[in-house]
């Protein structure tokens, strides 16, 4: 397993998150038909597994090796692990690498990584005519310059696409590392 000490310090108390598909995930794609999509720090996998639920086809990148185990066995006791393909890599090094197919679908929820611009204009080429990214995040009090909000993304990317909103999302999380944040997110929906 290839270690990256800090995310995976996080990772090594335990279980950190609820077990639960982010609520602006099934809101935003519930409707949406199943295809390719791209989870960009899909942590311990609960947003994996619900949209290979769903039919989709899921390409899962996490920076922790611990957290994509843990994310490989949710998707196994679910019965979809064949529907996923989970990569441990940092988002600079994945894009570095992949060659493949563009996205119908590409989901970044609460992205704990600094997003380069030209990383962030490489995610909207990778969507597919008509495809749609959704990037979401608190809407924090201050600056978290370790993090690209969704407003900052859509500034990036907005001549990439053709129709962008940002809109709050009602948060509802009881259990897990982000029950403390009682903000509403924000939530960018873009499609190419």
């Amino acid at each position: 397993m290839h270690r990256h000490p800090d995310v995976d310090d996080f990772y090594a108390a335990g279980r950190r998150w609820s077990g639960n598909p982010n609520e602006a995930l099934i809101r935003e794609v519930g409707e949406m038909p199943p295809g390719r999509v791209l989870d960009i720090g899909c942590g311990e996998g609960a947003d994996a597994v619900w949209l290979a639920e769903q039919g989709w086809q899921v390409t899962a990148l996490d920076a922790s090796g611990i957290a994509v185990q843990r994310a490989g066995e949710l998707a196994e006791e679910r019965g979809v692990d064949k529907r996923i393909t989970f990569k441990v890599s940092t988002l600079d090094a994945w894009l570095a690498a992949y060659l493949g197919e563009s996205f119908d679908l590409i989901c970044g929820f609460f992205f704990p990584a600094p997003v380069l611009t030209e990383q962030a204009r490489e995610l909207a080429r990778l969507l597919r005519p008509g495809g749609v990214l959704l990037w979401v995040d608190h809407e924090w009090e201050g600056q978290r310059p370790e993090r690209v909000g969704p407003a900052q993304m859509e500034a990036l990317i907005t001549d990439l696409v053709s129709t962008t909103s940002v809109s709050a999302s009602p948060r509802n999380v009881t259990s897990g590392a982000g029950a403390h944040h009682h903000h509403e997110d924000l939530v960018l929906r873009a499609v190419r």
